[in-house]
């Protein structure tokens, strides 16, 4: 297997965020590495994905915001705890191997915690025609009910190797999340699962990452 780091928790600005995922990526193709951190935002943001780039320098909105390195919809930030997974070239043979790949471990972690994750059998969603992320699961995202648990985007690059990130929301203001995303707020209620709805505290999610996903992923690698 080849090796794995893990990065230590960290809180960033959005900007910085993106850099250290894009570094990551580019370090991970370099060095034959895979890499995965967790980390926190600075703040309330919007993170836009990168085909989204037109949008992304007309958007107006009263906090920062930053364009992802993945693919995509808007997102919320500053609610939620963020992941990162880089890979070197050649292990996975496209977006849906690596997403499958990640998905499977997030249900699989969240079930040996006691909560009811699956995989969304939606097949309707299409980011390209969605300005929002957490409007519909796609099919293969981790969801609790029909409501997303995990929000993922992906990216493979020219050379063959990938990054793949994103959040489980902590807590999650309707209200709040349609004035930034211009959306009426009761559309908004019912599309993410946060911690608290599925009775996951702040600290075992803290553990969560450290421990339970940081094993299931090693699990994983190994049977590649």
């Amino acid at each position: 297997m080849l090796p794995l780091e893990v990065l230590p928790f960290s809180q960033n600005s959005p900007e910085r965020n993106m850099e250290i995922d894009t570094s990551l990526a580019e370090e991970s193709e370099r060095r034959g590495v895979f890499h995965f951190r967790w980390y926190g935002w600075k703040g309330l943001s919007l993170s836009f994905g990168y085909s989204q780039k037109a949008l992304f320098e007309t958007y107006r909105v009263d906090v920062p915001k930053v364009l992802r390195p993945t693919g995509g919809g808007i997102l919320i930030h500053g609610w939620d705890i963020s992941y990162a997974f880089t890979t070197p070239s050649g292990v996975f043979g496209s977006v849906l191997d690596l997403y499958r790949f990640i998905s499977r471990i997030f249900v699989e972690t969240f079930r040996g915690l006691g909560i009811n994750a699956t995989f969304s059998r939606n097949k309707k969603g299409n980011y390209r025609q969605r300005v929002l992320c957490q409007l519909v699961p796609t099919f293969g995202e981790v969801v609790v009910g029909n409501k997303k648990l995990v929000a993922s985007a992906v990216r493979e690059f020219k050379r063959g190797n990938f990054l793949i990130h994103g959040s489980v929301y902590i807590s999650y203001n309707p209200t709040l999340a349609g004035k930034l995303l211009k959306t009426d707020p009761e559309v908004l209620k019912n599309t993410v699962a946060t911690l608290s709805e599925v009775g996951l505290k702040k600290r075992l999610l803290m553990e969560f990452f450290e421990k339970e996903l940081r094993r299931g992923l090693k699990r994983r690698l190994e049977t590649l």
